[in-house]
């Protein structure tokens, strides 16, 4: 199932580090590239010029990557792609490869990781390449997806994907309990309320079919709500503090807490309740839609937009990217395969647009791609749509240096919370001086 991708990447103690080390010389020594872009390239008098692109794909997920790159290399006879699949641990195998100076010519990121390789110098910027004579329109884009590629001005990636936050909701309860299905502009208030109807503690069914993450990057819609955000414009510090951060804080403790429409810590499990039509509603985004698909039978369900908070509606994306190594070779040639995958509608549409669980990030091909199956095929949920509308008002969930650190740190110090070890207030509090460290030690680095 795809998701959106943060590659994990612990950080290292003087032991860890003399083992990276170790591998780097391995990978130096044993598989470096031969005929690559970053090792040297091939001219056209020597043949074909290769681009090698990495991915984290794995399996049939590859086939559609295969077909595409046949019909590049149809378009452009003079360009042999060599497709370098890491399934497991793609970050740390990545960073090695930088490390070693053989980093592939094109590579997927997950855009956690866009400030991060800006900040190694480890990719190179596109915008003259776009402005130039094979150049790009980046209209083609909706704007707050291209901004994902953005760092102080600069266009470093190109977004091949998106993926918008939304709510599930099982109809068959909600006909069940004589309740009216959610609309795209109900509010907090409404949304507690509809879940209070919905909890039937002696069956065991709650208005929640699981308690809201909050303890990583997809709690970021409710704090915009209420006018909390995490980090400041330049990511230099963490914000999540104050009146408006607690009072959002304590409005999700309070769904286990307080009105009791979600499964308190201790009843919490791997078991997906919505799937078993044990819960009402819950949160995530548009890629379980084909998983529930799939595993859903004996009921109907439909998704509907984040509810409004008390400072509005504040809906949040985030997407994957495709950037050009600073050290390739050939350029020129990894521009046209870069351009191929992310503003091309082949690419597009058979890799990204077909499997469902994202959207394209090319406007031209994201709508038909997403629609056909409910409007063509009948299949759920019934108002699709509402993943594309989010987009007009859906901006790029914040990305902070140190980012899987800080979402370590962040997990911890929610959970402290959540159990009742430590106040709302404290949580916050204490998340923000290990963030705050640990984004000036990313910044120092």
């Amino acid at each position: 199932m795809y998701k959106r991708f943060i590659p994990k990447v612990k950080t290292p103690q003087m032991a860890a580090k003399l083992a990276i080390l170790v591998v780097v010389a391995l990978l130096a020594a044993c598989v470096a590239p031969q005929g690559s872009g970053s090792s040297g390239g091939q001219t056209a008098s020597s043949g074909p010029t290769t681009i090698r692109i990495s991915c984290w794909e794995s399996g049939d997920a590859l086939e559609p990557f295969q077909k595409s790159i046949d019909s590049f290399q149809k378009a452009n006879p003079d360009i042999k792609v060599s497709l370098e699949c890491i399934p497991q641990d793609y970050g740390t195998k990545l960073l090695a490869q930088l490390a070693a100076g053989t980093g592939p010519d094109i590579f997927q990121n997950g855009d956690g990781d866009v400030a991060k390789y800006v900040q190694q110098g480890a990719v190179q910027p596109l915008d003259d390449y776009i402005n130039g004579k094979d150049g790009l329109d980046m209209n083609v884009f909706y704007p707050n997806v291209a901004k994902f590629g953005q760092v102080n001005g600069k266009t470093f990636y190109l977004t091949k994907d998106y993926s918008p936050l939304i709510l599930f909701y099982n109809k068959k309860l909600f006909d069940d309990a004589k309740v009216p299905y959610p609309q795209d502009n109900w509010t907090w208030d409404d949304m507690v309320g509809i879940a209070q109807k919905l909890t039937d503690a002696g069956k065991q069914n709650w208005g929640f079919a699981r308690f809201p993450g909050i303890a990583d990057w997809q709690v970021e819609p409710w704090y915009l709500s209420n006018g909390a955000h995490i980090i400041n414009e330049e990511r230099t510090e963490w914000t999540l503090v104050g009146p408006e951060a607690e009072e959002t804080l304590q409005f999700l403790i309070d769904l286990t807490k307080k009105s009791k429409v979600a499964p308190p810590p201790e009843a919490q499990s791997d078991l997906n309740l919505f799937v078993v039509g044990k819960g009402a509603i819950y949160s995530a985004g548009q890629w379980e839609i084909p998983g529930n698909r799939d595993a859903i039978k004996n009921f109907e369900w439909d998704v509907v937009a984040y509810p409004t908070g008390p400072k509005g509606h504040k809906p949040i994306t985030h997407g994957g990217t495709y950037c050009m190594y600073a050290k390739t070779k050939v350029p020129d040639a990894a521009w046209k395969i870069q351009k191929w995958i992310c503003g091309g509608k082949d690419w597009q549409a058979n890799v990204y647009g077909a499997s469902g669980y994202s959207i394209p990030s090319l406007k031209a091909v994201s709508k038909a791609a997403w629609l056909d199956p409910v409007e063509k095929q009948g299949k759920p949920p019934k108002h699709a749509q509402v993943v594309l509308d989010e987009l007009d008002k859906a901006v790029p969930g914040s990305l902070w240096p140190n980012y899987q650190k800080i979402a370590s740190i962040m997990g911890e110090e929610m959970q402290k919370v959540q159990l009742g070890d430590s106040t709302v207030a404290d949580g916050l509090k204490n998340l923000k001086t290990r963030a705050d460290a640990a984004i000036q030690e990313a910044i120092k680095k």
